[in-house]
């Protein structure tokens, strides 16, 4: 690997952590240049397409007009997954209406849906396991929750909740505040730290107009920096500084 990356005319990177990941493990020879990210999903749900179906056992969640939380996120120790649902927890305790959909699987699945249980996690709180297309439980969502202890580059499924317009409550880790702003495109919270999870989510999901500008500006930032047309246009570029044209 290390041959590979010192031999190369120059590296693609995405992230200024992966930057300095890369340098730290193959030293300072590497000509690296940063191109934008884009998730798979930005080319398969094309604008003006009709949205995927609402996945029916959304509709268990109660109380049904509360606002959506959803998270897509492997249950892994790095994703901090079980920091969410304690603070769905304080929620709940606290009175707060919400609904919340964590989305994916990983090892630490029935661990998470048994602390879920006995933190009196219920009727609002599904956790699905793996599912066939997480987008479709983003769309419907009003808030996306990424708390992540760890990501090491950036997140695909903060890019489709961006794409699908959701006000965003992530962790200041990693690559993430590269793609989001706190208080513009999201609100950051420190990795780990259940208390200022769980206030963020909670004014967000008090705040309707705070909820409906960070969704806007969400996908504004995935148009300006996350689209196909954005990735695409960086690689023509890169080609042709290659001499390899069309």
């Amino acid at each position: 690997e290390r041959r590979a990356y010192r031999e190369s005319e120059f590296v693609l990177i995405n992230y200024e952590s992966v930057r300095r990941l890369l340098l730290a493990h193959f030293g300072e020879r590497l000509n690296l240049r940063r191109v934008p990210y884009c998730s798979e999903s930005a080319f398969l749900r094309e604008d003006g397409a009709a949205p995927p179906a609402i996945p029916p056992e959304l509709a268990s969640l109660e109380p049904k007009d509360a606002p959506l939380i959803v998270s897509v996120s492997r249950h892994d120790p790095r994703k901090g997954v079980d920091g969410l649902i304690r603070a769905l927890a304080r929620l709940r305790t606290a009175g707060v209406k919400f609904r919340a959909c964590l989305v994916g699987g990983g090892g630490l699945l029935e661990p998470h849906r048994r602390l879920a249980e006995s933190l009196g996690l219920g009727s609002e709180t599904l956790i699905t396991g793996s599912v066939a297309d997480a987008y479709a439980y983003l769309r419907p969502a009003d808030v996306f929750a990424l708390p992540s202890l760890e990501e090491g580059s950036g997140s695909v499924a903060l890019l489709e909740a961006m794409q699908a317009g959701i006000a965003v409550v992530a962790s200041d880790v990693d690559g993430i505040p590269e793609d989001v702003t706190d208080g513009d495109s999201a609100l950051l919270v420190e990795p780990g730290n259940i208390s200022a999870l769980s206030r963020a989510i909670e004014r967000v999901l008090a705040d309707t107009a705070l909820r409906h500008r960070l969704a806007g500006r969400a996908r504004e930032t995935f148009d300006e920096r996350f689209s196909p047309d954005a990735l695409t246009s960086a690689l023509q570029e890169i080609y042709a500084g290659l001499g390899l044209t069309p």
